[in-house]
């Protein structure tokens, strides 16, 4: 059997994302939908994801076959079970962690966060806005798309977004959303820290 710190040395780039992005969520995502599309969103900051992971337009939007293939040979290694790390899964994604760089955890951590808090709605809808080319192939995209008003007043009311992305998910001018907002009885405010911030 391997040792773990051989097992940390042979993991790939992202193997070592996914690990901590189960680690910078308490252990454990949501569920595989969160999981897809934290990745698909981790991706578009780190080339080497990128390119490994491949991410097609699919049912629920962004999806990568690659992806559900690390996911089981993590499993397999035992480092992690149904998306929840495993014991020796955390002591190694800690260490991992803690030698990662200040923007390679903030990165994670801010995309974690900040997803994790999404229903399925919230989730899908903000991942079809902001990547609409990954919604084409989309069962759902127009069900979504047509409660957009709705899901965004919803978000800003839950303080999860700020009123500038809350008028890009609804497809509003942001005096209309502030209007809407208002009408709903959201005291429209700008919250710092939205996902669409990072860069």
């Amino acid at each position: 059997m391997k040792s773990t710190k051989h097992n940390e040395d042979e993991l790939s780039a992202t193997e070592r994302i996914i690990l901590m992005l189960l680690y910078s969520s308490r252990g454990k995502v949501r569920g595989k939908l969160w999981f897809q599309k934290e990745m698909f969103e981790l991706s578009k900051a780190f080339e080497e994801l990128r390119e490994e992971l491949d991410f097609n337009a699919y049912s629920y939007g962004p999806f990568s076959e690659a992806l559900d293939e690390y996911r089981d040979m993590l499993e397999n290694s035992g480092l992690i079970e149904n998306l929840k790390l495993t014991r020796e899964g955390l002591s190694i994604a800690q260490r991992i962690w803690e030698q990662s760089s200040d923007r390679e955890k903030k990165i994670v951590k801010k995309i974690a966060d900040f997803l994790e808090s999404l229903d399925d709605d919230e989730l899908l809808l903000y991942i079809y806005v902001t990547s609409p080319g990954m919604a084409e192939k989309s069962e759902i995209r127009e069900k979504i798309l047509r409660r957009r008003v709705q899901i965004a007043l919803k978000m800003l009311r839950k303080g999860k977004v700020s009123l500038g992305l809350a008028a890009k998910l609804a497809d509003l001018p942001l005096n209309e959303i502030r209007k809407k907002a208002i009408e709903a009885g959201i005291k429209p405010f700008d919250i710092e820290g939205d996902v669409e911030d990072k860069n």
